[in-house]
């Protein structure tokens, strides 16, 4: 009975064990889908998308591409993201201002099961001259590890000083 016993415990140690594992793992992947999208966010804006930001239209094509290669595997609806200019606007601002922007230190805490607190600082340069800005968000996935929702955004002036 004591031998049944101590291997009903080991396999429920070993099952609880991998369980976590799933967790964590789960846990890292949204967190590097979170990481990847800032750092699309606030890098650049580099030669491809300063030439799909330089065709005519609104949205052309080359900028859909462009979104749909970048954006798509880390967002629930990456068209709804572009509606409420949750992406590609401060590239855009950066763009149309002459700056390049980087982060050069981000920081995500998983608050709940899918949602994370971010917080990353974002070197914005011109004419060889750089500043920071601290931009911080909250964002939600969905239980496909996709971004559904940034909300709370602070973006330290980060608009205001690229727009002087």
């Amino acid at each position: 009975m004591k031998k049944f016993a101590m291997k009903l415990f080991l396999l429920a140690s070993v099952m609880i064990l991998a369980t976590g594992c799933n967790i964590s793992k789960e846990s890292d992947k949204n967190i590097e889908t979170i990481r990847t999208f800032i750092k699309n966010e606030f890098t650049g804006p580099n030669e491809e998308l300063t030439a799909a930001f330089k065709q005519d239209g609104v949205f052309p094509p080359e900028l859909k591409e462009y979104v749909e290669k970048n954006y798509e595997p880390l967002l629930m609806d990456w068209e709804d993201m572009v509606n409420k200019n949750l992406i590609l606007f401060y590239q855009r601002v950066s763009f149309e201002n002459g700056y390049l922007m980087k982060p050069t230190n981000i920081e995500i805490i998983k608050d709940s099961d899918l949602a994370y607190d971010c917080k990353v600082d974002v070197e914005y340069s011109k004419n060889g001259e750089s500043s920071m800005a601290i931009v911080a968000a909250r964002i939600n996935l969905n239980e496909d590890g996709k971004i559904v929702s940034i909300r709370n955004m602070d973006v330290g002036g980060l608009l205001e000083k690229m727009n002087q």
